[in-house]
């Protein structure tokens, strides 16, 4: 097949799962077109076979990686548009995929009409955002929602997530579910290190005595939606009954507040910042708990990539989660805002090897379920049966 993908270029999930489709397919003999702004953060291989269509050169861009970057001047959406015009007009596209609708969307639907009888087959991945919050924008739902109608598939990552997006969009079927997945390769339990660590469980000990104390890792981008307050507090609540550090991994607009909530409390020497980073799965696996706040979620990439290398997960109830975290099995789920919740389950779990241990390894089990071959797999009978249907 001839694809194209659309995608942004920051650090997210929508970001990694359509860079990391991408490159599968091509790996699978499959002809592949990613459109975005800029190189995609992350571990980008430039010899995996996919032909990347960019606005800016990576020499000028001048956002954060953090930075969702939805709503494009008429200039750079111009550009884009052409980019993805030029491929199908030399070369021809069996699909062009987009994940996330902001703009994508609405570049999907300028290209078919523009494209007339050449124009492939428009699918779209719904994400977080696309649903919690332009989902709810008075200007842009409506809009999205008559767009959204007219294409050729739909899909999103989570039960939970296309149920949402089918009443706030009135669509008149629910978007197919592929959920977002793991490169098992990459993210697993780190072999005798990790057996030694849970092993041995140096978890409740200080520094004092050359023994380290547990480890709770929160990882995002930092955005409002994600609560990074409420992790801060959490923390500060565990620290309070034992002896633990905080590792954050990421970047994004409400860091400095973060950050000045650990400088006020004085314990700046347990929080330890590794900014945006491309060895994610490396860190992990030297820590004991994910910890997660997010507000909404659609799916929670952060809690399988922590799962698949046997952490268990502390995670709010929210959205997709709970297809990803099975409570008291994988993971424990708390409610939005209860604290002295998420702190006791902390404490406890930290305080009980034996428990800890087999939530990791039962964490791992289940990750495997999302292996990233599984997933493209369900991707490609996706585009087949679509591509079949208009063949008839």
């Amino acid at each position: 097949m001839r694809i194209g993908i659309m995608c942004h270029s920051s650090i997210g999930g929508s970001v990694r799962i359509a860079t990391e489709l991408a490159a599968e397919l091509a790996r699978r003999g499959h002809r592949v077109h990613l459109f975005t702004r800029t190189t995609p953060f992350g571990c980008w291989e430039h010899s995996n076979g996919v032909v990347v269509h960019r606005n800016v050169l990576d020499s000028d861009n001048d956002l954060h990686p953090a930075i969702l970057y939805a709503d494009w001047p008429a200039k750079e959406l111009q550009i884009f548009l052409s980019n993805v015009l030029t491929v199908i007009a030399q070369e021809g596209l069996d699909l062009l995929h987009f994940h996330y609708a902001i703009p994508f969307a609405f570049v999907a639907e300028e290209v078919k009409l523009l494209s007339g009888l050449r124009a492939p087959l428009m699918v779209g991945t719904l994400h977080g955002t696309d649903v919690s919050v332009y989902g709810r924008d008075p200007i842009k739902s409506p809009l999205l929602a008559q767009t959204l109608r007219k294409l050729d598939g739909l899909t999103t990552v989570s039960s939970n997530h296309s149920s949402l997006a089918a009443e706030v969009f009135q669509l008149a079927s629910h978007p197919e579910v592929i959920p977002n997945f793991v490169d098992l390769s990459k993210f697993r339990p780190h072999g005798n290190m990790q057996q030694d660590y849970r092993e041995n469980r140096r978890i409740t000990e200080g520094r004092s005595g050359g023994k380290r104390k547990a480890r709770i890792i929160h990882v995002s981008n930092f955005r409002p939606i994600k609560d990074p307050l409420s992790m801060a507090n959490i923390f500060i609540g565990i620290r309070q009954k034992m002896n633990v550090e905080l590792w954050l991994v990421g970047d994004g607009p409400e860091m400095d507040k973060v950050k000045s909530v650990f400088k006020q409390e004085g314990i700046e020497e347990d929080v330890f910042f590794w900014g945006l980073r491309r060895d994610v799965a490396a860190i992990l696996n030297q820590t004991d708990l994910l910890l997660i706040t997010s507000r909404s979620e659609s799916f929670c990439l952060s809690a399988l990539e922590a799962m698949a290398c046997g952490i268990p997960v502390l995670a709010t109830n929210v959205g997709g989660i709970p297809e990803v975290v099975v409570h008291e099995k994988t993971g424990i789920l708390f409610q939005v805002g209860d604290y002295s919740s998420a702190v006791n389950f902390a404490v406890t779990l930290l305080s009980d090897p034996a428990r800890h241990r087999a939530m990791g390894k039962a964490a791992a089990g289940h990750a495997r379920r999302f292996g990233c071959r599984q997933m493209v797999s369900a991707y490609e009978g996706f585009y087949q049966r679509l591509l079949y249907s208009l063949s008839r």
